[in-house]
C-alpha cells in the first residue's frame, strides 16, 4: 500500500453544526491574543504563553507560511453564531509512510465545557480519514489536564496508555496520556 498524497489544499474550510474551521488570517490576531495571552489556557501546553500581539501575528504567519507550502497549518475555530475565532487547532505531526496524523488543539476561556472542541475534533479526525486517506489519528495530553482528555474521548479516542516525561516544556518533564482513533473504528455522530 502507497502512502497517501498529502495535500491539504491550503486548509479547506470545515464546517460543524455550530463551528466554522477555516485558514488562519492577520485579522484574527487579536482573537488569538485573547486565548493565547491567558496562562490558564496555555498552562498545559508546548509553547509559551504570548507576551505581544506581535506574538500571535507570528504564529499566523508561520501558519499562513504553512497554507502557501501545502502543509497542514492551524485551522482557526470560528462560532457561527458571533463569526469569532474562539481557538485553533491543527495537525501537529504527520507521518505519511504510516498514514498517522497527531492533533492538537486550544479554546479560549470562555468557550470551555460547552462542547465545541470535541465538536471541532471530531471534524478535523473526519478530514484526516476521507480528505486525506490516513488510517490513524492520535493526540496527547498532560496528565494534569484531565479537561483535554475528555475531549479526546468524547471525539471517538480511546485511551492507549501514559507515556511517561514525554515532553519537555515550562522548564521541566511533563508525562502525558495518550488517545487514538483508527479508520476501522468508525466515528461518532
Amino acid at each position: 500500500m502507497e502512502p497517501p498524497k498529502l495535500h491539504f489544499l491550503a486548509n479547506p474550510t470545515l464546517e460543524t453544526e455550530r463551528l466554522v474551521l477555516r485558514r488562519l488570517t492577520l485579522d484574527d490576531a487579536p482573537d488569538v491574543f485573547a486565548y493565547a495571552s491567558d496562562p490558564e489556557v496555555t498552562r498545559f501546553l508546548l509553547w509559551d504563553t504570548h507576551a505581544s500581539l506581535e506574538d500571535s501575528v507570528k504564529f499566523i504567519q508561520w501558519s499562513m507560511d504553512r497554507y502557501e507550502k501545502d502543509e497542514a497549518g492551524e485551522w482557526g475555530i470560528i462560532l457561527k453564531e458571533t463569526g469569532r475565532l474562539i481557538g485553533c487547532l491543527g495537525i501537529v505531526k504527520l507521518n505519511s509512510a504510516h498514514f498517522c496524523a497527531e492533533i492538537g488543539y486550544v479554546l479560549s476561556r470562555p468557550h470551555w465545557r460547552k462542547g465545541y472542541m470535541p465538536e471541532a475534533l471530531h471534524r478535523m479526525v473526519r478530514f484526516c480519514f476521507e480528505d486525506l486517506g490516513l488510517n490513524r489519528v492520535e493526540a496527547v495530553h498532560a496528565v494534569e489536564n484531565g479537561a483535554s482528555g475528555r475531549v479526546m474521548q468524547k471525539a471517538g479516542m480511546s485511551y492507549e496508555g501514559t507515556l511517561r516525561q514525554k515532553a519537555f516544556t515550562k522548564g521541566r518533564f511533563w508525562d502525558v496520556k495518550s488517545y487514538s482513533v483508527l479508520k476501522s473504528d468508525g466515528q461518532p455522530t
